[in-house]
């Protein structure tokens, strides 16, 4: 999964922002909001997990065909007409199966995917979903791109950067206030472990079933320092440009990921389980 065209930086943004519970059209209209107020100071902008419908399994009702659903039709025109790539995640049916999947759309119509791998059975995904079979590195701009949707975060096997395969991680999460220290220690130990930028978006306020979200959305660098960090409680979007050479330059002084231990995960013993 590959576009061309390097750049030495990129420019991120991530909004945290409220969800509408089961409204497709109107997060829908939230994401083309952001995107528009966004326009010209970005190249990707992250929305947390599940933008169009907040974190509902009642997938049967609302989950769609992949490329061809609504929501990647019209997340392609958005993307194209303000020139940003776009990514969030999104309920997907496929024959006959429901996956939570992350989306990753650029200007051109590309559209790129990475599934939930571990499901969430405190909320009751792992009964309704199908977890992710492969892990998917995106290459955009140069950049490898590798997304995790919300509860894959506790697993760092999962998101290993082994052999430096990539040089962003993105956390899309509907991840509530009685654990925010979890999500925020967590994040700072997968950039830390992964010599790589991290980014954590997540919602705000409360979701249909009464959760509720302070977000503390935030963007790391590979030492785990925080560049960005959006204000708790609050919508807000904010934007951080990585700096491949710094990274490189952190990799090469510090080059500990050389004697990372090396995992071989058994997907048809996970699908048995």
């Amino acid at each position: 999964m590959t576009i061309q065209t390097d750049v030495p930086r990129l420019r991120i943004a991530m909004a945290q922002c409220r969800i509408d519970w089961e409204d497709k059209h109107a997060n829908l209209q939230r994401v083309e909001r952001l995107a528009a107020e966004m326009a010209g100071t970005t190249d990707v902008l992250f929305f947390p997990e599940m933008m169009t419908t907040g974190f509902s399994m009642n997938v049967q009702s609302f989950a769609e065909p992949f490329e061809e659903g609504e929501t990647i039709t019209v997340v392609r025109r958005i993307a194209a007409q303000y020139n940003m790539a776009l990514s969030a995640t999104m309920a997907v049916s496929e024959a006959g199966k429901f996956y939570n999947r992350a989306y990753f759309v650029t200007p051109q119509g590309e559209v790129f995917h990475q599934d939930k791998r571990h499901l969430f059975r405190v909320g009751g995904e792992h009964e309704v979903m199908t977890p992710a079979e492969e892990r998917r590195i995106i290459t955009y701009k140069g950049w490898k791109i590798f997304i995790i949707p919300c509860y894959d975060l506790r697993f760092p096997v999962w998101c290993a950067n082994t052999d430096l395969e990539y040089d962003l991680l993105v956390c899309m999460a509907n991840w509530p206030e009685p654990r925010r220290t979890v999500w925020q220690t967590l994040l700072r130990a997968r950039a830390m472990e992964n010599y790589a930028y991290v980014c954590g978006v997540n919602r705000v306020g409360e979701d249909g079933i009464g959760l509720h979200y302070t977000g503390d959305s935030v963007i790391l660098s590979p030492r785990g320092e925080v560049m960005q960090a959006c204000t708790p409680e609050l919508e807000e979007t904010l934007c951080a440009t990585l700096d491949k050479e710094s990274m490189h330059r952190f990799r090469e002084k510090f080059p500990a990921w050389m004697d990372m231990d090396r995992f071989t995960l058994d997907y048809e013993d996970y699908a048995r389980s």
